[in-house]
């Protein structure tokens, strides 16, 4: 059975309407709603005729669940080696991050992730303020601690972008949406949505999703301060939580905040249509490409300059390699071509649902493309004032109007050169 991708299928925003509108009766238990509105908006080829009732999580194929593991077996709910054994177990509901067995996982690793943070950054603070105070002076120490608190995060995305990128890179490397010759990214759709969901995959997918949850979660602690206040204030009432800007906050905050926005829904939502394959290409080319961002930055902080020349060098043909190359000329553009694939084989889905999936998947892959080339115009800019200027400074990390590092570095000198004048 083929599917004809003409047959009588309204635009994507009027298709999703209608699946957002059938879904918000249906839980308010008014499946019925369109005998309310008039006939001619849902006579056939209306507007509002097209009926999408079911979530496309109910038109997938069923994956085991907990539940069913413990079922199968005759076991205890709550036997350790049972947990153990599900979690080694393929195809299970652990591979899609929306259910209930992923989401308390997913709960725990980003706990176990948070907490793990909070005894490394401390220490990787410590020495990035040994190091500041050795390369710039006790004063530039006294009056940098954002900076010392932003070099012990940068050294944990460090360590976790390297790790990943290595078990990545291992995994993933016979993999045939990554091999042209063994079909390349045509693989991705052919055969979906039944795909296998490997261990591998379905644990790298939950470790990917719980660091972005966790990362989205730093950003927005080293943005804002929250304060506790009273309701009433001078006989008016007044929000009981005040939030405000922090001294911490990155001054790229808002491309860095629809950066994450993105890069969450298209991992829960690739994770939910079963794309996990794809969704996987674009962790790798990011995860890669991050390696040297963070490298150029920790070189850029212990003033470094020969390691910050070189990090930053392999920041740049890492960037264009792998996000401005490989990200939308293979991977965007393969998305493009070959998604027509998905009508061309039988399947348990209706092919109203593809076209309410890929319109999004689409526009979340061109959106995080778009802010790539947003940054590469901020990295030749740095390139320049470091190759003309001789300036070291991260305009990524500095608010409008900020000193850069090496002018603070130079004021804090000239301020203690005073001190120490005043002084004799």
């Amino acid at each position: 059975m083929t599917y004809n991708t003409n047959d009588m299928l309204p635009s994507w925003p009027v298709l999703t309407a209608n699946y957002i509108l059938d879904n918000i009766f249906q839980t308010l238990c008014i499946s019925n709603w369109r005998n309310y509105i008039p006939d001619g908006m849902r006579m056939k080829g209306a507007w509002l005729s097209h009926e999408s009732s079911e979530f496309i999580s109910d038109v997938l194929p069923r994956l085991d669940t907990y539940s069913d593991f413990v079922a199968q077996n005759k076991s205890s709910y709550w036997s350790f080696s049972n947990m153990m054994q599900f979690a080694r177990t393929p195809s299970t509901s652990l591979g899609v991050v929306t259910t209930k067995d992923s989401l308390v996982v997913l709960f725990g690793l980003v706990f176990v992730m948070r907490r793990i943070k909070g005894i490394l950054i401390p220490y990787f603070c410590s020495v990035g303020r040994q190091i500041g105070r050795s390369t710039h002076g006790l004063s530039w120490e006294i009056n940098n601690e954002e900076r010392i608190i932003k070099f012990g995060e940068y050294v944990f995305r460090f360590m976790y972008h390297l790790t990943v990128s290595i078990v990545g890179l291992w995994y993933f490397w016979d993999k045939p949406w990554w091999d042209e010759q063994k079909g390349g990214v045509e693989t991705v759709f052919i055969g979906h949505p039944y795909h296998p969901i490997d261990v591998g995959m379905t644990w790298y997918y939950l470790l990917q999703c719980a660091y972005n949850i966790e990362a989205m979660l730093s950003l927005m602690e080293l943005s804002f301060t929250f304060k506790t206040q009273s309701i009433v204030k001078d006989a008016k009432i007044q929000s009981p939580l005040k939030i405000s800007w922090s001294s911490t906050c990155r001054g790229d905050f808002p491309e860095m905040f629809v950066h994450h926005v993105i890069t969450n829904l298209l991992v829960i939502g690739s994770s939910h249509c079963r794309f996990t394959r794809i969704g996987s290409m674009v962790f790798m080319v990011h995860d890669i490409s991050d390696v040297p961002v963070d490298m150029s930055k920790l070189a850029n902080f212990m003033k470094w300059k020969v390691a910050t020349i070189v990090s930053f060098s392999l920041l740049l043909v890492t960037w264009v390699a792998a996000r401005l190359y490989i990200l939308p000329f293979v991977i965007v553009k393969g998305v493009f071509d070959y998604n027509s694939r998905l009508y061309e084989v039988e399947s348990l889905i209706n092919v109203k649902h593809y076209f309410l999936m890929l319109p999004a998947f689409e526009g979340l892959l061109l959106g995080i493309t778009s802010l790539h080339g947003f940054w590469f115009l901020i990295l030749v800019r740095i390139l320049f004032r470091l190759v003309v200027k001789g300036e070291r400074h991260d305009l990524s990390e500095h608010k409008h109007g900020e000193k850069s590092e090496d002018e603070m570095v130079h004021s804090d000198s000239m301020k203690e050169t005073s001190t120490n004048k005043k002084m004799d």
